[in-house]
């Protein structure tokens, strides 16, 4: 396939669990009644901020070089890390993907920081929330489209997690059209809009979904780390 599949999505169409934002509140669990009645305060009074899109592109003419856990998508080589090159190493499609919460929520959290740099914070936090929950529904709708063909999704894994190198986000932004849901990259690979994600799925009749996979990463500091859905 070599088209990008995009997907405009609604604040409404997510499963958005405010409990995920328990852990950067300072909360070892779930929010406390009084503090998740602000959570959801400040996600109604920004629900027209988000400007939410995703979609992926998904490519067929992929290798794997096992000794140097590398993997070849449409002639870009990435190195990935043996972690995700494991996760990946039997598929026989890989979708590239990209998904964006969209800038006015940063923009919002921006102007909030000033006068009330509480709410200011809870919005920055509900923006990654909520680029997580549409990644999920896009993960969701290639995992259909894939069944009705006879195959599986793995995970989703992107670059700066599990060993991958952050700057490879150049070369996985190289394999897709400019026009990817407005989302572009600095020289230093920061996405912008921020409340942005891309990465890798592995397709194939071989390959596994893991609802749980914390113990495969070693990166301590994700907000959803060691919080099982």
């Amino acid at each position: 396939m070599n088209i990008f599949i995009k997907h405009p999505l609604s604040l409404c169409e997510l499963t958005i669990n405010l409990h995920d934002t328990a852990p950067l509140l300072g909360y070892e669990n779930d929010l406390p009644d009084d503090i998740l009645a602000i959570v959801e305060e400040i996600l109604s009074e920004t629900a027209d901020y988000f400007d939410i899109c995703g979609g992926y592109q998904i490519f067929d003419r992929i290798t794997f070089v096992k000794e140097e856990h590398q993997i070849r998508v449409a002639d870009v080589d990435f190195n990935p890390h043996k972690i995700v090159y494991h996760q990946l190493k039997h598929s026989e499609q890989i979708a590239a993907f990209v998904c964006t919460a969209g800038a006015g929520i940063s923009q919002w959290s921006n102007r909030m920081m000033e006068d009330d740099p509480l709410r200011g914070f809870i919005a920055d936090i509900l923006g990654s929330v909520v680029v997580e929950a549409a990644i999920e529904a896009i993960q969701q709708k290639l995992s259909d489209e894939m069944t009705q063909a006879g195959l599986k999704i793995t995970n989703r894994y992107s670059p700066g997690y599990c060993g991958w190198p952050t700057v490879e986000q150049h070369k996985l932004f190289s394999l897709l059209p400019e026009e990817n849901c407005g989302v572009r990259l600095t020289d230093s690979a920061l996405m912008l809009p921020i409340k942005s994600v891309s990465g890798f799925i592995g397709i194939g009749t071989n390959v596994s979904f893991h609802p749980y996979t914390c113990q495969l990463c070693d990166a301590t500091f994700c907000v959803y780390r060691n919080r099982k859905k």
